[in-house]
């Protein structure tokens, strides 16, 4: 049984997001999975490798996590260059899950590969805030440039991507 006409080729799409977000983002990817399969499109769902390091560490400042644990610096390396430079890179589509606009300085390297590979972004939210979450945060402009479209929901984004998806087999 085939599930794909085979003309129909699969599209690669990378999740992005601060690891503080990581519950919610895997409830979002569920339920995306979950629209994909049931309209049998070729999609390829890429996210994240998040460990279980407890959310009280995920809630600490880059900063503090950084000097707080050499385990952590040391598989952050690993992890976000895994991420950066695998999924980001052979990624059609990137999805920057920016919760409450937030992105961590990881989350932006992602976002600013994807920019330079000319992959089309998506977001959770317009607006991308950094630094101290959530009580000192401040927007960044131009990174909220690099955002193609906006989906609030799985819903809205499976929509919008297919949507662009057969705009771009009509231009061929």
């Amino acid at each position: 049984m085939r599930l794909v006409p085979p003309e129909e080729p699969v599209k690669k799409i990378v999740f992005c997001s601060s690891q503080r977000f990581r519950l919610e983002l895997v409830e979002f990817i569920n339920e995306f999975r979950e629209i994909v399969r049931k309209n049998r499109k070729p999609f390829m769902i890429l996210e994240p490798d998040f460990d279980t390091t407890p959310k009280e560490f995920l809630n600490l400042s880059e900063k503090e996590r950084l000097q707080k644990s050499a385990e952590y610096r040391e598989r952050l390396i690993w992890d976000a260059s895994n991420h950066l430079f695998r999924r980001v890179k052979i990624a059609d589509i990137v999805f920057i899950f920016n919760k409450n606009s937030y992105v961590g300085v990881n989350t932006s390297g992602e976002l600013f590969a994807a920019a330079v590979l000319n992959k089309k972004i998506y977001s959770l939210e317009k607006r991308i805030m950094m630094g101290q979450y959530p009580d000192d945060l401040y927007e960044e402009p131009f990174v909220s440039f690099l955002i193609w479209d906006v989906a609030k929901t799985p819903q809205e984004f499976f929509e919008k991507i297919c949507k662009d998806f057969e705009r771009e087999k009509k231009i061929k």
